[in-house]
């Protein structure tokens, strides 16, 4: 035969009550019979009422309901105590006093180990969670902006910035910034040297992470760059791969504050995976810029610029804009190799590769096309416009003194530029190109050292010659 449930009564309605109400309401043991409170405004009563427990505004009502197991006394109250200790009508087992207190302790500790371990699942499932995201991160970017938005969200804290560190000069550059829009501007790419006796040190040396809980009392390091950015306390952890220093995570608070030894292990954690995803974001970014990157002048390779005039091209047809393509060529190249030998002809290569990256503008596409051949994808803009980049591109390396041009056919080394525009001259790629071939070949032909465009090819025999040019 089974058992019947346990009825208890409760008499009070203070935190012990509340909480105990949680409690027992999960046991299917038991069943709370009523619960009796002189105060209708507390929250027991608010709670136990939705549960469907009855309300006793009399405690002695309670107490002598018949056929009651147990009666917990939450009051403390000597009146209380001494009915239910005097009345015949009382016939429940009664917990009071020291038993009663014991009892509230246990709820407390049960309720304290509870939250503990649903905030213990909580971060498991949250760091689980980063973990898959990190995976299916798109590049390096976007891996260290998962890593700042799951840091700050597992300590449930304001703001905080991930920094990578760049072993070759010892120094350390902020990536990520996040959290700082109200107090003030914290900027992202900002460099700084890891000084031996600095904070930063301090941090890339420990293998904990580094606790300030009140920035302003800190005297150890010079922490006035962080107070300025309204940071009063932090929790910093580097970045590490097998021994490896990627950067440092620090999270911060805009209030002094204590930090559990729980949050740090769960930083700790996080760091730990977030430092092996950054380290695999950052070598398949370097396999892939290896992949459209040419390998000694370190612009873009002649497939990703193939690849590239394709989509720029669909690009304009879709919005009706022009496009214009440089093709570049070194005059004489093969009398410079043949003079000094390849290895300072390759340094010719490179010095020209970074002049046209310096003089195109930052939204054109460089790369070199082949052998001593270059191009410029020249997005939004006309002819016109295109001229005056690529006449810029022509003096910038004719006014460059490269050693050993003197004998160079008169005296300089030069460039010769053909330019074609989409749509007037061509509108697919290999037809562009044809174009703009072309029109290098007609700027061979008339002297080198000149820009020619397409469409002029056929109606001046002869530009004129241009300042600080030679033929």
């Amino acid at each position: 035969m089974a058992k019947n449930k346990i009825r208890i009564g409760i008499i009070g309605a203070g935190d012990g009550a509340n909480n105990l109400l949680d409690i027992l309401a999960g046991y299917p043991e038991t069943e709370i019979a009523g619960l009796a409170s002189r105060n209708m405004k507390r929250e027991a009563v608010a709670k136990a009422s939705k549960m469907g427990i009855k309300i006793f505004s009399d405690y002695r009502e309670l107490a002598t309901l018949p056929k009651l197991d147990a009666l917990i006394d939450a009051t403390g109250a000597k009146e209380v105590d001494q009915f239910i200790k005097r009345s015949k009508k009382v016939t429940a087992e009664k917990i009071s006093g020291y038993g009663a207190w014991f009892l509230w302790k246990m709820v407390e500790k049960h309720k304290t180990l509870t939250q503990e371990m649903a905030r213990n699942i909580g971060e498991q499932e949250a760091l689980y969670n980063t973990g898959i995201m990190l995976a299916s991160a798109a590049n390096t970017e976007q891996t260290l902006s998962l890593i700042m938005q799951s840091a700050i969200g597992l300590m449930e804290m304001s703001a905080g910035t991930l920094a990578l560190y760049d072993e070759e000069h010892g120094t350390m550059q902020t990536k990520v910034v996040m959290g700082f829009e109200k107090t003030s501007t914290a900027p992202v790419n900002f460099e700084w040297k890891v000084r031996p006796k600095g904070l930063t040190n301090h941090i890339l040396s420990s293998e904990r992470p580094t606790v300030i809980e009140d920035i302003s009392k800190e005297s150890t390091f010079d922490t006035a760059p962080l107070l300025q950015l309204g940071i009063r306390s932090l929790i910093a952890v580097p970045l590490k791969v097998e021994g490896k220093i990627m950067g440092i995570l620090y999270v911060d608070d805009f209030t002094p504050r204590k930090f559990t030894e729980r949050e740090i292990n769960t930083l700790n954690l996080l760091a730990a995976q977030a430092a092996a995803a950054i380290d695999k974001a950052i070598l398949l970014d370097k396999a892939e810029t290896l992949a459209v990157t040419d390998e000694l002048t370190k612009l873009y390779n002649h497939r990703y610029f193939l690849r590239t005039l394709e989509k720029e091209i669909k690009r304009a047809k879709r919005y009706g804009d022009e496009l214009t393509l440089l093709m570049i060529d070194v005059d004489y190249f093969k009398n410079y190799n043949d003079t000094w030998g390849h290895l300072k002809g390759n340094l010719v290569l490179k010095t020209v590769a970074d002049i046209l990256s310096h003089s195109a503008r930052e939204s054109d596409i460089v790369a070199r096309y082949g052998g001593e051949e270059f191009s410029v994808i020249i997005s939004n803009a006309e002819e016109g416009q295109a001229a005056i980049v690529a006449e810029r591109i022509r003096q910038e390396v004719y006014d460059h003194p490269f050693p050993g041009e003197e004998k160079q056919p008169g005296g300089k080394l030069t460039i010769s530029v053909g330019l074609a525009t989409f749509p007037f001259d061509g509108n697919e790629p290999t037809h562009l190109i044809e174009c703009a071939d072309k029109a290098l070949y007609r700027s061979k032909a008339l002297g080198r050292n000149i820009v020619t465009a397409f469409r002029k090819t056929a109606h001046e025999p002869a530009p004129r010659k241009k300042a600080g040019s030679r033929r």
